[in-house]
């Protein structure tokens, strides 16, 4: 098998012809070349080893080999670093404006003593990697105003636990200025999410607490 790794401008090509019942990030470490990446738990909980495989962004950790198309058919890999996140070097790049954004869209709770909300539904966004493969296939998604689809999933769990009518509308506002002003609803993150968290239900909750319901005060279609 031919395996393509992109370590700065150009591409290393290696040859394996081991066992293809291993993950990608296996696949690396049994490469022999000092390739740098970013990986922690190897479990698919940390979301680090995030990065583009055959083109297409995913977990490392959670590919397999012998389950993916392009090795099974044209016994070829090809992994890359996600594009749009600043590079550090050969894999690894550096992810901190996930955090960022969060910082500064105030996503936290400075009064839990909200209406309550559906706790199943808060459960599922809570299972957020930040992993960045939603922002990395988003076609919309670059280091800016945008902030990706993390945003929309992190703000709709607080929004029926804020009880500080203030700081409820700090990040409904954060929320239409990074995230609504900018979203062009391909549903790509949902697709990639390999936590399968359903990104359309958190972006049509934020729409109906943030924007919609001023359309309606409005009497706007």
């Amino acid at each position: 098998m031919k395996v393509k790794i992109k370590t700065g401008d150009d591409y290393q090509i290696f040859e394996y012809d081991g066992d293809l019942n291993i993950s990608v990030i296996t696949l690396i470490e049994r490469l022999d070349a000092p390739i740098e990446y970013s990986c922690s738990c190897l479990q698919g909980i940390c979301g680090a080893c995030a990065m583009l495989i055959n083109s297409r962004p995913c977990l490392a950790c959670k590919t397999f080999l012998n389950e993916d198309q392009m090795v099974k058919e044209y016994g070829q890999i090809t992994i890359e670093p996600l594009s749009k996140f600043p590079l550090v070097k050969d894999l690894k790049v550096d992810r901190s404006i996930l955090f960022d954004v969060l910082k500064d869209c105030e996503i936290w709770l400075e009064n839990d003593c909200g209406d309550g909300g559906d706790v199943d539904f808060e459960y599922e966004m809570s299972l957020c990697l930040m992993c960045g493969c939603c922002s990395e296939i988003c076609p919309n998604y670059k280091l800016g105003d945008f902030a990706g689809a993390h945003l929309a999933v992190s703000s709709s769990k607080l929004v029926n636990q804020e009880s500080d009518e203030k700081h409820l509308k700090n990040i409904k506002n954060n929320y239409k200025k990074r995230f609504f002003s900018h979203c062009v609803k391909s549903t790509a993150c949902e697709d990639v999410c390999p936590m399968k968290i359903p990104t359309q239900r958190a972006i049509s909750k934020m729409n109906r607490k943030s924007v919609w319901k001023i359309w309606q005060l409005l009497n706007l279609d």
